[in-house]
């Protein structure tokens, strides 16, 4: 399974805080979770950051091939694969590769406003009002960038991430046709900047509008089910907090059993919005298609995610095809409905598991607002 800690993200970062000028990361399919095709489309073009705060920065961030690395390294008398073997070792220590270059990078820097957008439906109980469930879903893509063989540069986001701000709109139009207001208030949150670092996330957890200790829950979006109604759900974050348990009572309803991770080489709880709500201890959950479809075949739902991943994915392609069939996202915004207004229903507040990597931020959250906090 992926953590954090394999996400590029965290290489960069680790590598500033190191005192290291720069990092390359190395790719393969296995180790990125996804092919050469989308580190290509996703850094060839305008690169956002939100304005430093004083942490560690490094000069240069990029990525190379594994072929291409491998070839530099045997021009110096190295050999890769020992090189890898050796960093796998506890004791390993830096090698100087003896090689020597130069960079010469002619960067253009602005600086730029986009915006995270927000509704708001306040609560109707006097006490818990004042607390939340955040529905999220990020509303942007790469935009114009690298063209494909036909000559598109046109970067839809259909799939990632349309059809997540669809499924939440569609879930805030139940809300408010509710007879009463839940209990909660209920926030729909769509954020931007999540394919440059889930930037718009993370200015949301620096400055949020509830205090970390009163956002009940974070439920998110990101893609949609757009091959039909399917045996399965997809729990991105399943096992780590009380939110398991309704979840899987609502799927229950709906005649389908709750899934894992099914692809835990992509790391997902750590690609997608959830992740920020989560590091600042609000229990999180990611909902995305299953894989075991009604009336397939075994394996022919796995074999979509993939298809759609090699072909689509961070490519002008993700656009809408009249073949997409909406039955199972319709299903997956009603099951993220019914859990939210579950919460937003309920005295007490969700809760990461015992002994969970984010049990401590929680507690202190929830620490600050006894003490005082907004």
């Amino acid at each position: 399974m992926r953590l954090f800690y394999g996400r590029w993200v965290y290489k960069y970062e680790s590598a500033a805080r190191q005192g290291a000028a720069g990092a390359i990361i190395i790719h393969t399919t296995p180790s990125a979770g996804y092919g050469w095709q989308v580190v290509q489309n996703s850094w060839s073009g305008e690169q956002f950051h939100l304005p430093a705060a004083g942490e560690p920065q490094i000069q240069v961030a990029g990525w190379t091939t594994e072929p291409a690395m491998r070839q530099l390294l045997a021009a110096a008398g190295q050999d890769l694969d020992k090189l890898v073997a050796q960093a796998r070792s506890r004791d390993f220590h830096p090698v100087p590769l003896g090689i020597r270059t130069t960079f010469a990078l002619a960067n253009k820097v602005s600086r730029v406003q986009t915006a995270n957008v927000g509704g708001l439906l306040p609560g109707s109980d006097p006490r818990l009002k004042d607390e939340v469930v955040i529905y999220s879903a990020h509303h942007d893509h790469l935009g114009i960038g690298k063209a494909d063989a036909s000559g598109d540069t046109i970067y839809n986001g259909a799939e990632d991430n349309a059809a997540g701000c669809a499924q939440v709109l569609a879930i805030a139009k139940a809300f408010t046709a509710l007879h009463e207001r839940p209990k909660r208030s209920i926030l729909f949150l769509f954020v931007a900047g999540e394919e440059q670092g889930l930037l718009g996330s993370e200015y949301y957890a620096h400055h949020p509008s509830f205090a970390p200790g009163r956002i009940a829950a974070n439920i998110n979006y990101d893609g949609g089910n757009i091959w039909g109604r399917a045996k399965d759900v997809t729990y991105i974050g399943l096992g780590k907090s009380s939110l398991d348990g309704l979840v899987k009572a609502v799927a229950a309803r709906q005649g389908r059993r709750v899934e894992g991770d099914e692809f835990p080489d992509r790391g997902h709880f750590y690609r997608s919005d959830q992740f920020n709500f989560a590091k600042i201890g609000v229990p999180a959950l990611y909902l995305n298609a299953g894989t075991d479809f009604r009336g397939r075949p075994q394996g022919w739902g796995k074999a979509q995610h993939e298809a759609y991943e090699e072909q689509h994915y961070h490519q002008p392609s993700d656009e809408w095809h009249a073949e997409w069939n909406f039955d199972g996202m319709i299903e997956d915004a009603q099951l993220g409905f019914s859990v939210g207004l579950t919460v937003a229903q309920t005295q007490a507040l969700p809760t990461w598991k015992p002994g969970d990597e984010f049990e401590a931020a929680r507690k202190k959250a929830l620490a600050e607002v006894k003490g005082g906090g907004k």
